[in-house]
């Protein structure tokens, strides 16, 4: 998945301290701020336009996405 920086923040000192990044496709975007906390806004993207479906705020994006390959695995055993 390819990601498109939309806008970067910086500080008075010109450290980035926040990025509003959208993945390519446009089904996801994220504002990530320096201490790794972020909102992820899921999207429904139909050919009319994308309509915001969800949102999720997390500041541990590592152990998010590990509990979700767990549910991942946990389904792929019943269902596929």
């Amino acid at each position: 998945m390819v990601w498109v920086i939309k806008t970067k923040h910086e500080n008075d000192q010109g450290e980035t301290v926040g990025l509003e990044l959208e993945s390519e496709d446009g089904w996801l975007d994220a504002n990530v701020r320096w201490d790794g906390c972020m909102e992820i806004h899921l999207y429904l993207v139909t050919e009319e336009g994308r309509e915001l479906s969800d949102t999720l705020h997390t500041c541990d994006l590592q152990g998010l996405i590990e509990r979700l390959q767990s549910l991942d695995s946990v389904c792929r055993s019943f269902f596929f």
